[in-house]
């Protein structure tokens, strides 16, 4: 949905981009983890009204009340919105609605022409000289400051049109990758590969590997891969090294995996590949707290296979969201009588594969 949502504004960019001749490229430094709590009842009520002193700490207003939900949900911190649950995305609109509208008026003061389009914390605004762009930087920085957020200099670009307009790294993708194919060989898989890294490498944090990895899987969730025996275990250490290069990948990256080892050649080399799969789950357990997302798919990926006892050497593991994958039973308020929060991993593995699982365009029907 998010890449739909980009083309799509690309297109209406350019259908009146003849009109401008630069554009600037912004996006908020460290959106989520810098939003400050008491800035939603900024947003909703204005920052004079919610600090007068009847004002401040009446929880019948409803920003007040999102402030003090979302601390209570960040162990009372009032910096940072949890990454992930549709309902920060609904208070992070908030603030960057009002962010919106404040640059417009500051835009509009100065009378300055201009076309923009946001997506979360993504910034694209045409203008119709070099200077208005720099006063837009200027605008918007000065928006931001209202609600205690600052622009990422290093993402702040202007870029005389047409440039700028695509993403880069689309372009350069469809030039290596024209045409999706029903099956690839190795040859054709590894070159791709190599171009992809390259890619990502000269545009970090942009969606290359993730659209490699759906063109290398059908529609109906098959792997297109054509490999030989001998050329399994290189394409399982290749795919597992997106996942250093791209942390959201590695769910799609580990149900490839678990496609490959349910093939006939798979199974045939599930103990190799098992070897280096624990060798790689060792590597991320050294640094348990950093790498806690990782882990735990993999463990899920391992326990719902029937792999992890086989395993010669299981990691000491502290978290308790990954002991409870890695023995299969709650670790976590397992009190809660009321309620089921965990469900066997096993159990989960034999109603959906991980690839039908991922497919948040046709979602498995569970009932």
């Amino acid at each position: 949905m998010i890449y739909e949502f980009i083309d799509m504004t690309e297109d209406d960019l350019v259908s009146v981009a003849y009109r401008y001749t630069h554009l600037v490229k912004a996006d908020i430094k460290n959106f989520y983890p810098s939003i400050y709590t008491h800035s939603l009842a900024w947003a909703l009520h204005k920052k004079d009204f919610i600090r007068k002193s009847e004002n401040k700490y009446n929880y019948c207003l409803l920003g007040n009340k999102l402030d003090k939900l979302f601390q209570y949900a960040s162990d009372g911190c009032t910096n940072g919105l949890p990454i992930g649950p549709v309902v920060s995305d609904i208070a992070a609109e908030i603030i960057a609605a009002s962010v919106d509208r404040k640059l417009t008026h500051i835009l509009q003061i100065d009378d300055i022409e201009f076309a923009a389009v946001r997506f979360k914390d993504d910034y694209r605004i045409l203008v119709k000289s070099e200077q208005d762009a720099r006063k837009v930087i200027k605008a918007l920085q000065t928006s931001l400051k209202e609600f205690n957020l600052e622009l990422n200099d290093e993402k702040t670009k202007i870029a005389p049109l047409p440039l700028g307009l695509f993403r880069e790294w689309v372009s350069r993708y469809h030039a290596i990758h024209p045409v999706k194919q029903p099956e690839y060989s190795w040859k054709q898989f590894r070159e791709l590969y190599l171009a992809v890294v390259e890619i990502d490498r000269a545009c970090p944090g942009t969606g290359v590997i993730d659209r490699f990895l759906a063109d290398i899987v059908s529609a109906d969730d098959q792997l297109k891969l054509n490999l030989e025996e001998r050329n399994l275990e290189r394409a399982i250490s290749m795919l597992l090294m997106l996942g250093s290069l791209r942390i959201k990948a590695f769910p799609k990256i580990i149900a490839i995996v678990e496609s490959i080892i349910h093939s006939p050649d798979g199974r045939i080399h599930r103990d190799s590949i098992l070897m280096y799969l624990e060798e790689f789950l060792r590597r991320l357990s050294t640094d348990e707290a950093r790498n806690k997302y990782l882990i735990s798919w993999l463990l899920y990926f391992l326990v719902s296979n029937g792999l992890y006892g086989r395993l010669n050497n299981k990691p000491l593991l502290k978290d308790p969201i990954s002991q409870s994958i890695a023995s299969n039973q709650p670790k976590v308020f397992t009190d809660a009588k009321d309620f089921k929060l965990f469900q066997g991993c096993k159990t989960t593995a034999r109603e959906v594969t991980l690839l039908k699982h991922l497919d948040i365009f046709n979602p498995p029907n569970l009932a």
